[in-house]
């Protein structure tokens, strides 16, 4: 395969199509019943452009996210890791977002026939009046299946699940059967877990229904039915190695963790994002572009449908003489896509290291960021953090020293983010 300096392991892909949008959702999704072969045929002219440009080294992740990815067919799923196959690296950690509805036997076995290794599943809740209230369009009753399904694939299996959201009883009661709820889904012994505090988006339904006195819902409520959750999830034995994400050690996710180390990764796929970074040879961040596809998916398809790969581009980037001018010629090339894009300076780079390390449970490392970008770490505003409570220094030797936040601070994060910027 062809490589340059800027080649990346790590790929998302994503489908917009989705059963149903539920009520809280602000993230790029269309209605459909599946996925269009037109749509599937221009993703695959998308990465096959990376491909012709060398972006793609041995993929070490690659993630289906959506929508709805199992809306995808058997079919065309297949087609799609197909063409991926003589890019992934040995032991390459491959996921399928589903939602339970869509979830059946011959899902799995094709998924894992073509390569997929994990399954990540979002259920939010196990009870029927909170699925119904923010427009879930699964029962409870069809995710247990779903569950009982994954359980017996051997495909190592996520969930997610949500604090807060409305139509639970009053709420010590509530908060009694969200802890069931997340008691039941543990017996299926899923290989990690995700646990979301409910954010409320403006221009969600959600919000118009709560802004209109149509759902009663209280913000420091969910938060702190989150709190309860995480707790209930440390003592089960799934250590919350990032704000959201919960693990045996071992299970975390590669490809969630590769953007919260700033690695780079491609998108494809209509609303689909990627992030390129610029570095010498010392490891040394200069710059970085980051692209998201179009949300205006016929655009999408007929621009890649349309598009010849015919290595025109790869002589473009072979024409630089130094790694500069080819990051110039890069970034020149992938600006022709339809996509908005940004250019991301050091200011902004350094800020994104620490507020994407901070999510997680190691930190920032004060050796890392003065490697990174050439400046040290200010001490004296981080430890106000630490003087508060909210953070702890990790020592690291030779004069260096790093921060993470204590279990008691990550409630803080937001906050501290902004007195940071």
């Amino acid at each position: 395969m062809k490589k340059n300096i800027h080649s990346v392991s790590s790929l998302y892909i994503h489908i917009p199509y989705c059963g149903s949008k539920c009520s809280y959702c602000d993230f790029f999704s269309l209605p459909a019943a599946g996925v269009p072969d037109e749509y599937v045929k221009a993703l695959l002219q998308q990465f096959d452009w990376f491909v012709a440009l060398g972006l793609m080294a041995p993929l070490e992740t690659v993630y289906f996210g959506g929508g709805t990815p199992s809306l995808l067919s058997c079919q065309q799923l297949t087609a799609i890791m197909n063409r991926l196959q003589g890019f992934l690296a040995e032991n390459a950690e491959v996921t399928l977002e589903v939602n339970p509805e869509s979830v059946s036997a011959e899902l799995l076995k094709t998924a894992k026939l073509c390569g997929i290794n994990r399954i990540s599943m979002g259920i939010q809740s196990l009870q029927d009046e909170v699925l119904s209230c923010v427009g879930r369009c699964c029962t409870a009753a069809r995710t247990r299946q779903a569950l009982k399904l994954l359980k017996e694939s051997d495909l190592a299996f996520c969930t997610d699940f949500i604090a807060g959201l409305p139509g639970q009883k009053e709420t010590k009661q509530g908060n009694q059967e969200f802890l069931a709820a997340l008691e039941e889904v543990i017996s299926y012994q899923p290989h990690h877990i995700s646990l979301y505090s409910l954010t409320v988006a403006e221009g969600t339904k959600l919000y118009r229904q709560i802004e209109q006195g149509l759902i009663q819902w209280e913000s420091e409520e969910a938060d702190n039915q989150w709190i309860l959750g995480r707790d209930f999830l440390e003592a089960a034995g799934y250590i919350q190695y990032e704000v959201s994400n919960f693990a045996p050690p071992g299970q975390e996710s590669r490809h969630n963790s590769a953007y919260w180390k700033q690695s780079a990764y491609l998108g494809l796929g209509a609303g689909g994002a990627g992030s390129l970074y610029y570095k010498d040879v010392q490891g040394r961040l200069l710059e970085g572009f980051r692209y998201t596809n179009t949300t205006k998916t016929q655009e999408y398809i007929n621009f890649w449908n349309g598009m010849s790969c015919d290595g025109a581009e790869q002589t473009k980037l072979n024409q630089g003489v130094n790694q500069e001018v080819q990051w110039e010629a890069l970034c020149s090339l992938l600006q022709t896509m339809r996509a908005e894009n940004e250019v991301l300076d050091r200011e902004t780079l350094s800020f994104e290291y620490i507020m994407l390390g901070l999510r997680m449970k190691a930190g920032i490392g004060g050796r890392e960021y003065v490697r990174r970008f050439e400046k040290k770490l200010d001490c004296a505003t981080f430890n106000r953090f630490v003087q508060r409570g909210w953070m702890k220094i990790v020592d690291e030797g030779e004069g260096f020293c790093g921060y993470s936040m204590t279990k008691e601070g990550i409630a803080f994060l937001n906050q501290i983010l902004q007195e940071l910027m």
